[in-house]
């Protein structure tokens, strides 16, 4: 933290997903406001994972290939572009949803230049720390932007208002990102831009394939997004059926689960002193879906818990929560807790085993798998939400993660397998 390069790196990402936060917080807001079907919810989700299907590889080439600073200088201003657009509309929830498309459209060429300019302001050795501490950012983006931010502005300044300050945060973003010097070492692109653009779409892939470590954390991963995505569906339900409040109030209870995201952080770069990313990817997968798992029952227990727990009685009557809200206020932070672990180690182990002038393209190729992989699932939530108890749903959600885990463990996916050196040392 004490490198000025890495703090002003710190700074534009911070703006950004401050923005990026309060923005998507205002349209989810909108969109399940205004509709009656879950559908139009997963529509939301997917507009958000359809460009990654078709433009993750692409917008890793790029990263790879093209200098970092022109390209995130570039993607930002056609964010900025977008948000403005929403300045002249009043936009209901079809076009709400076509400008969040469009909106992250841009984001795939933006995000992997992103992640990948960390190898040029941060050294190899601090790789895991740099990577908590920007998942830090992300969650105080996340907390700032969409839990306080968003929902302050909408109350007091409308929607306009919202996407004028979101608007200056872009900005602030660019400018910043601009004012970085040496984003792009030479030697990085080299190696992409010698191999020819359609020959490039598919190295990360390769290089996933070709490092055990890497298969199996790509794995796990995918299922992380894959069943978070579903989560976020099944969100509004699960607030209103089981919690019995606001689908409004959906953000307000993820707060918990940033607090576990939070203490992740702290605690990732210590336990990757005693684990290997891939235990800890593992680890923290599990906790996720366990806890997934209990949320599902967490009313049928709850007013139990209160009556022969007093830690937990006297909690939810110091915070004047329901039963269930309060249990779920408890446990939402082991998820949180699972998913940072996984995150966290699952990007070291990127920065450790990639090839240095491939990490863009490794981390787009992850992000295709994981979009290609959500497309169906997360319809189906919504779907499944309209026409079962969410109970069911969460424990379709939690079960399926598990049993697939598990099935390509047992058929050997993601075990140890020669290492192909064609990409030379892994360190």
């Amino acid at each position: 933290m004490q490198d000025k390069r890495f703090l002003l790196y710190c700074y534009a990402k911070f703006l950004q997903l401050l923005g990026q936060n309060a923005l998507i917080y205002g349209l989810f807001i909108a969109v399940i406001s205004e509709q009656d079907s879950s559908l139009a919810t997963s529509a939301f989700v997917l507009a958000s994972v359809v460009p990654s299907v078709f433009l993750s590889l692409p917008g890793g080439l790029v990263a790879d290939v093209l200098p970092r600073k022109p390209v995130l200088i570039a993607a930002l201003f056609l964010r900025a572009l977008i948000v403005y657009a929403f300045l002249g509309l009043a936009p209901g929830v079809e076009a709400v949803i076509g400008l969040t498309l469009v909106l992250w459209t841009v984001y795939q060429f933006y995000s992997p230049a992103e992640n990948a300019a960390l190898l040029a302001v941060v050294p190899a050795s601090r790789y895991a720390a740099a990577a908590s501490v920007l998942q830090a950012v992300s969650i105080a983006a996340q907390l700032g932007g969409a839990g306080a931010l968003a929902p302050l502005l909408l109350r007091l300044v409308s929607e306009d208002g919202l996407y004028a300050v979101v608007l200056t945060l872009t900005v602030l973003s660019m400018l910043l990102f601009a004012s970085v010097p040496g984003l792009t070492p030479a030697a990085q692109a080299a190696s992409s831009r010698s191999q020819g653009w359609l020959a490039s779409l598919a190295t990360g892939y390769r290089v996933i394939l070709r490092d055990h470590r890497l298969t199996s954390i790509t794995l796990l991963r995918v299922l992380l997004d894959v069943g978070t995505l579903m989560v976020l569906v099944a969100a509004p339900e699960f607030v209103e059926e089981t919690l019995e409040t606001s689908a409004e109030h959906a953000i307000y209870v993820a707060i918990p689960a940033a607090v576990g995201l939070g203490s992740g952080l702290v605690l990732a770069p210590w336990v990757l002193n005693l684990v290997s990313p891939r235990s800890l990817v593992m680890a923290g997968f599990a906790l996720f879906t366990a806890t997934i798992l209990l949320l599902a029952f967490v009313d049928g227990f709850a007013a139990d818990a209160a009556l022969i727990i007093g830690p937990f009685r006297d909690f939810k009557e110091l915070l004047g929560l329901g039963d269930a809200l309060a249990a779920t206020v408890l446990f939402l932070p082991f998820a949180g807790l699972g998913s940072s672990f996984a995150h966290v180690a699952a990007r070291t182990e990127v920065y450790r085993q990639a090839p240095p002038g491939v990490v863009a393209q490794v981390f787009a190729t992850q992000s295709a798998l994981g979009s290609v992989a959500a497309l169906g699932p997360t319809l189906i939530s919504g779907l499944l939400v309209d026409l079962l108890p969410v109970r069911f749903v969460l424990v379709l959600i939690g079960g399926s993660l598990t049993a697939l885990a598990a099935a390509a463990w047992a058929a050997g996916l993601g075990r140890a397998s020669p290492r192909s050196e064609a990409f030379g040392p892994s360190t």
